[in-house]
């Protein structure tokens, strides 16, 4: 929220805050008519599709009473009498058309049902069979373990192969004929669960429900367009909302962060649930259509009010914003803020004399800044010139060594190094150089020490594309020879310095590594912090003097570190960003880029 320059709020959010309270009383009562709405829909679509799986189980139990119905009449039918009366020394042929008659009469029954069934006749007296199916083989063991009293579900052999069936099997006893409790004629009806599928196929025509039968135990029945997986994990729901009510009921839940309406009512025949799974978002879609054009008129409405009060913005507000803005520019140093002209009203006056002044104070500010540049160029180069004494002490002392030693070839194969190395350093005019110069003055002065200490050595591992970017001279170098001298000094048996550099997001950085004697966690954080420090303790080009160089050049983003190295010393890196950008006062740093 904006506030003015005494802290109060400005116009435009004023008239934005009224607006807004304008429409808040709209949307509640809107949102409280929509929650009544849609509970009322609701329970008249619980109602309703309660009613339609009703008359479902109905249809479901109607037929397969029918069935059942079927068993007794073909019990009851005189051929299938004459079937359990025979015996085996009849003739063949009269026994023969008994079983022809039976199975045609069979296949009349079956044939008047629109399901798929099968109806079998099987006496154990006579040990005949008469059935529909021909691929079931009937004997006394199969109908040992037959259920009479319910339906059973299990896997069953057709004529289309082995299907999930519903049978059930009705046994007549005749006490004259047989003992007392032993059955002499069965009667199994069997109906498989491809005929419900078929129902539940067009139950779902026009529903956006996702019905199945389910009963514990067994895995649902339920349409082909339906997920499997989807069903299975709804089926365990199931299983802890019957509990309330067994037989039937309406309730609605959220089941995978999607609410349900959820229907469900018990076959009283076969004693499986029909349920039924409505997802919320299709079937309330029409309310929610209503809702969302109520809130587009309504977000039009603040659009509107919105544009009034962007007229008024435009016009007072943002001039003040302007200036505002340009005052606190000019506090912070960026002497180059300059606001653009507006429409040419009360304000284009203010904002036109706010622009000359700024040109006046930048103007002098350019002066004395230039002055300041040029001070700090100079100051770069005396620091470039000062060379260590003591590193050209030393290598005088190592070449009178050498020759009183008489070692001719060292002399000039030192000497050489030597030269090209302060051939590099001396040279001033040039601020600039590509890596590859560099590097190869770091070389010359790794291979002036590895000739006076063969235990030192070294590595480079710097990508080939990176050999043609631009620095500024001696940058790199004095983070080789800190780690000569101070990682060196008091290491005992081999000396290893890793060179590496790559490419990173917005620049690049180069390490230096050593397995020397490294530093103390205490002092490595005191020398952190000594590299923000302005001054320093001498006039070399030690690390402090690399941090400032490289915040000088390349900006605050841009520095050293200095962390534990793997090896067992220090790991020394310059890191420079070059995607550097000024701050509000302006920047006196100089952009380079990344390649010649």
């Amino acid at each position: 929220m904006r506030r003015g320059p005494a802290g109060k709020m400005n116009i435009f959010t004023k008239v934005m805050i009224v607006i807004v309270l304008m429409l808040i009383p709209i949307i509640a009562m809107y949102n409280s008519s929509n929650k009544t709405s849609t509970r009322v829909v609701e329970q008249e679509l619980l109602q309703i599709n309660l009613n339609r799986i009703h008359f479902f189980v109905e249809q479901l139990d109607v037929e397969v009473n029918r069935l059942w119905r079927a068993a007794f009449v073909i019990a009851a039918d005189p051929d299938t009498l004459q079937l359990q009366l025979r015996t085996s020394s009849e003739p063949d042929y009269s026994s023969l058309e008994t079983k022809r008659v039976l199975l045609q009469k069979l296949d009349m029954q079956s044939t008047s049902f629109e399901w798929e069934n099968d109806f079998t006749v099987y006496s154990p007296l006579s040990d005949v069979v008469a059935s529909t199916n021909m691929k079931q083989v009937y004997d006394s063991a199969y109908f040992k373990d037959s259920v009479y009293d319910r339906w059973d579900y299990r896997v069953a052999l057709t004529d289309r192969g082995p299907e999930k069936a519903f049978v059930r099997v009705l046994n007549t006893p005749f006490e004259s004929l047989t003992k007392l409790g032993d059955p002499n004629l069965y009667v199994e009806v069997t109906f498989t669960a491809d005929n419900l599928v078929k129902m539940l196929d067009r139950f779902m025509q026009g529903s956006v429900g996702q019905p199945f039968l389910y009963h514990p135990g067994f895995d649902p029945i339920m349409s082909r367009e339906l997920d499997p997986e989807l069903i299975n994990a709804m089926a365990k729901q199931f299983d802890t909302m019957k509990a309330d009510n067994p037989s039937e009921g309406s309730v609605t839940i959220t089941f995978q962060d999607e609410p349900y309406l959820v229907n469900y009512v018990a076959s009283s025949s076969l004693g499986w649930y029909l349920v039924d799974f409505q997802p919320m978002q299709k079937v309330l879609q029409p309310i929610n259509h209503s809702k969302l054009t109520f809130y587009a008129a309504g977000l039009l409405l603040l659009l509107m009010g919105s544009a009034s009060a962007a007229l008024l913005y435009r016009n007072v507000q943002k001039p003040i914003n302007d200036l505002i803005r340009g005052v606190k520019s000019l506090r912070r140093g960026a002497y180059d803020h300059r606001i653009k002209s507006g429409p040419n009203n009360e304000f284009h006056y203010l904002i036109e004399q706010f622009n000359l002044m700024s040109e006046d104070i930048q103007t002098l500010i350019d002066k004395v800044y230039a002055e300041q540049l040029s001070a700090k160029e100079s100051s770069l180069k005396h620091l470039q010139a000062q060379i260590n004494p003591h590193f050209l002490y030393n290598n005088f002392a190592y070449i009178q060594s050498m020759a009183q030693l008489d070692r001719t070839k060292v002399i000039i194969a030192f000497t050489q190094h030597l030269s090209q190395y302060y051939r590099y350093t001396t040279r001033t005019e040039q601020q600039l150089t590509m890596l590859a110069e560099e590097m190869d003055l770091i070389r010359n002065y790794l291979e002036i020490h590895r000739m006076q200490s063969e235990r030192l050595h070294f590595h480079e591992q710097i990508d080939e594309d990176m050999l043609s970017i631009l620095l500024p001279r001696l940058l790199f170098q004095p983070l080789v020879e800190n780690a000569i001298v101070h990682g060196m000094e008091g290491k005992r048996g081999q000396f290893e310095i890793v060179i590496t550099g790559r490419r990173i997001e917005g620049g690049w950085e180069l390490i230096v590594e050593d397995n020397g004697v490294g530093m103390k966690q205490g002092d490595l954080l005191a020398l952190r912090h000594s590299l923000s420090l302005q001054a320093s303790a001498d006039h070399s080009l030690g690390l402090r003097n690399v941090h400032q160089r490289l915040k000088h050049y390349y900006g605050a983003s841009s520095g050293l570190v200095i962390e534990h190295s793997s090896l067992g010393g220090l790991r020394v890196g310059l890191v420079i960003k070059t995607e550097v950008i000024d701050d509000a006062g302006g920047s006196d740093r100089r952009r380079y880029t990344l390649s010649s």
